[in-house]
């Protein structure tokens, strides 16, 4: 896995700075400008997500960003370590749903619901058209 790791306490304040890692990756993958906007709102509150997790269930332990742009497209996911909760912020997820090609709840360090796995696909460039002469 190419990319970055990012690792911060979970408190709101750091959340801004996971968002501009991530997009300092996603330049480098060369995601167009349209693309950026999604994912850095996407990351946002997906590591916004992640902080309240935290804060309900008084876990101090990292949340964890990855940024994976070996291609092709990029992987991102958002990892914290609360236990399981219940009502797990379903306009969140619809709102991750929206902005991403592909997003997976998975199971995190502290149980269900704590990993976060979006993914951004390529967009196929529109077909040359070329006049005959």
């Amino acid at each position: 896995m190419l990319g970055v790791e990012l690792r911060f306490p979970p408190t709101p304040g750091h959340v801004r700075t996971a968002r501009l890692v991530a997009v300092a990756v996603a330049r480098r993958a060369h995601l167009d400008e349209d693309r950026l906007e999604e994912l850095r709102l996407a990351v946002g509150e997906a590591c916004a997500r992640a902080v309240r997790r935290c804060e309900v269930a008084r876990c101090t332990r990292a949340v964890v960003l990855t940024v994976d742009d070996a291609g092709p497209g990029l992987v991102v996911e958002v990892a914290d370590a609360a236990p399981a909760q219940q009502g797990d912020e379903p306009v969140a997820l619809a709102l991750l749903r929206g902005l991403a090609d592909v997003v997976k709840v998975l199971d995190g360090d502290g149980g269900t619901g704590g990993r976060v796995r979006m993914e951004w696909w390529p967009v196929p460039a529109p077909p040359s058209r070329r006049r005959l002469t």
